[in-house]
């Protein structure tokens, strides 16, 4: 019975130490955070009544400024016209002279009280389009947003409150610590510029153009016809000729071209002005009214930059390694994580045709991912100079790497460099992709030697075996060409497969110019009589015959890039 005694005692003791306790805390909230919620609450009722009156106010004066001084002019204009009517009336029936004067003196009075009516009519008008147009840009606004700014302040009050009750109930016994932990992640989740964000929404018309997704920066006239594709749709970009902006929209099955005009920091095409280039957007899209009064075209959907597209500013600029027909290209890194890219310019100079040329390759190269494939990271056509980001493989040209490091391969290396190639050609070839310009010169040489084929719609100035049928851009690597393309201008795999018997040749060669000592036009004239280069003397059998067979005049008899992947695979297998 004792025990029973001493734990009734405890419990008891217990009991009352937990009643004072929970008495004063209850006490405290009262106090405290319970008194200032019922005067935040009576704040907040107050705050309503404020604003429906102020509310009501700016209503009702719209309402008189709107409509009811202009009902009542034009009220009183109706009357006086019909004043007038009465009295002109009364004028040609006046019959003697005195009765007509007096009738001419009231028509008078009558017309000069008609255009004044009308006068005051006419402004009172126009003042109410600008009251209703101020009313709503800025009165109402006005008033949301300082109705915001207060209750930002009283949720923040609130979460005071909220929070000195938390303090208090915390020091109460374990048993209430679940409902604590939900009291507290509700504190946590309280944020007063979230909680009234509805009343002035931050639209997406605010961001600056460049954040735009619609807007395509630099890119070339050409470029933007393969964007657009079906009425209505239509993107932004910088123009080419002068300095603004391009509005380009396709419709009725071609692409039509607004400049935008920037007039006393007003945006527009030939209607209302608009602050930003956004605004004037947004205010198109929405309404669905024609984009110029002389044409039917509406925007209907935006088509927007792809996740190629990078800022000039994701990118760290580096030393200058090479050049070409569009530029120079650098090594780089990218700011976000440093990673090493190559980055290849486009002369501000080029004409629209050749920065689209330019932008081929991105094109390409954006549609494959293959180990042997030089990958695209980004395109940065925001501003110029326009730039292609490409990994940075280390190595160099593979012609450069041949003449410069394959006296120190044995066969075999050069064997699965060879079969790198012819990898990434089978790629392509599955992806119904010509390659064109396949040569050691345009290909390049990553880690541990593995070969990755570049430049994807470019052709590139070099001094050795490169004809240029029409001057400037426009240049065929004869001595790599296959005939038929030649002498009519038809490229297909079986041409690229010709290439790749040269490249062949070349790797083991190490890198030696084909057709040595022929022009390109004697290169032309004799593989048209059948003449064929010798194989290289280092050159395995094996890799002879490849040559040949790539060489074969009909393109039909020519081998796939997957049979001659798997044949130099066997081949490289098979030499030790």
């Amino acid at each position: 019975s004792g025990f029973g005694c001493n734990s009734w005692g405890v419990l008891v003791c217990q009991t009352d130490c937990l009643s004072q306790l929970m008495k004063k805390r209850s006490d405290d909230l009262l106090d405290g955070p319970i008194s200032k919620l019922t005067l935040l609450i009576r704040d907040k009722q107050q705050l309503r009544k404020t604003y429906a009156e102020q509310w009501n106010l700016l209503r009702q004066e719209l309402t008189k400024v709107t409509q009811t001084e202009v009902e009542r002019l034009k009220s009183s204009y109706r009357q006086a016209g019909r004043d007038a009517a009465q009295a002109k009336r009364k004028y040609q029936e006046a019959i003697k002279d005195k009765e007509r004067d007096k009738a001419k003196e009231r028509y008078i009075k009558a017309i000069l009280k008609l255009h004044e009516l009308h006068n005051d009519y006419v402004l009172t008008v126009r003042a109410a389009q600008v009251y209703h147009q101020h009313h709503y840009n800025q009165i109402q606004p006005a008033l949301l947003s300082a109705l915001q700014t207060l209750q930002q302040e009283m949720v923040l009050i609130l979460k005071e409150i909220l929070q000195e009750y938390f303090d208090i109930s915390t020091l109460l016994h374990h048993e209430v610590v679940r409902i604590h932990r939900e009291m507290s992640s509700a504190l946590v989740a309280i944020d007063p510029h979230r909680e009234y964000e509805t009343l002035t929404p931050v639209q997406e018309v605010n961001r600056p153009l460049e954040q735009q997704d619609w807007y395509h920066g630099a890119i070339p006239r050409l470029e933007v016809l393969e964007l657009l594709k079906s009425d209505g749709e239509f993107l932004v970009r910088k123009s080419q000729e002068k300095q603004g902006y391009v509005l380009s929209v396709q419709w009725d099955g071609s692409c039509k071209h607004f400049l935008i005009q920037n007039i006393d920091n007003m945006y527009r095409l030939d209607g209302e002005g608009f602050y930003s280039v956004p605004q004037l957007i947004h205010h198109l899209l929405s309404s669905q009214q024609h984009v110029t009064k002389r044409s039917d075209i509406v925007l209907k959907k935006p088509v927007l930059k792809d996740k190629w597209v990078l800022e000039h500013d994701d990118i760290i600029l580096g030393q200058l390694i090479g050049r070409g027909n569009f530029g120079e290209v650098y090594s780089g890194r990218l700011r976000a994580d440093y990673t090493p890219v190559a980055v290849k310019s486009c002369k501000e100079n080029l004409g629209p045709e050749h920065k689209s040329k330019f932008l081929m390759e991105a094109r390409i190269l954006k549609q494959y991912d293959h180990p042997n494939i030089v990958k695209l990271i980004g395109v940065c056509t925001q501003k110029h100079p326009i730039y292609i980001i490409m990994e940075l493989v280390q190595g160099g040209d593979f012609l450069s790497f041949l003449r410069h490091e394959g006296h120190s391969l044995k066969p075999r290396m050069l064997v699965k460099m060879t079969e790198n190639v012819a990898a990434g050609m089978e790629y392509l070839e599955s992806k119904k992709c010509i390659h064109r310009d396949l040569a050691a010169r345009n290909c390049l040489v990553a880690e541990h030697n593995v070969v990755k084929i570049s430049d994807f719609g470019m052709s590139r100035q070099q001094a050795d075996g490169v004809y240029s049928a029409e001057g400037g851009l426009r240049q065929i690597p004869v001595k790599w060409t296959a005939p038929e393309a030649l002498n009519y201008g038809r490229y297909t795999t079986e041409s690229d497969v010709w290439s790749f018997g040269v490249l062949l040749w070349e790797t083991f060669s190490l890198g030696m110019t084909p057709y040595t000592s022929m022009t390109n036009q004697q290169t032309r004239d004799e593989v048209e009589k059948g003449y064929r280069m010798p194989a290289p003397h280092s050159c395995p059998v094996e890799i002879a015959r490849i040559l040949n067979s790539c060489w074969h005049y009909d393109p039909r008899n020519r081998p796939s890039f997957k049979k001659l992947r798997a044949d130099l695979s066997a081949i490289y297998n098979k030499i030790t």
